[in-house]
């Protein structure tokens, strides 16, 4: 069965942009909010991908999509790096 990486990919720019947005934003450079936003666009298409998987997913229960759905809500990044290490292959 081959997976949809979008999760993957839209974690990963995220995570990069926001970086550089952050970094332009500590030196004070130009650019940096737009930046930023662009990276909070991409967090908020890899929670929405994340909760998507997780509520489409017949291989667990109603209860532990409840935990995904709240991790991904309230604690995003946290979620998401162990949603990709370990979650994932269980779910999709």
């Amino acid at each position: 069965m081959k997976t949809n990486n979008n999760f993957k990919t839209f974690f990963l720019i995220s995570l990069v942009v926001t970086l550089i947005g952050a970094f332009y934003k500590i030196l004070h450079w130009g650019y940096a909010q737009p930046i930023l936003i662009i990276g909070l666009l991409f967090t908020l298409l890899y929670m929405t991908v994340g909760i998507i998987e997780v509520t489409n997913s017949s291989k667990i229960d109603k209860s532990e999509k409840i935990m995904w759905t709240v991790g991904f809500t309230f604690f995003g990044f946290i979620t998401a790096i162990v949603y990709l290490l370990s979650g994932r292959k269980r779910i999709v």
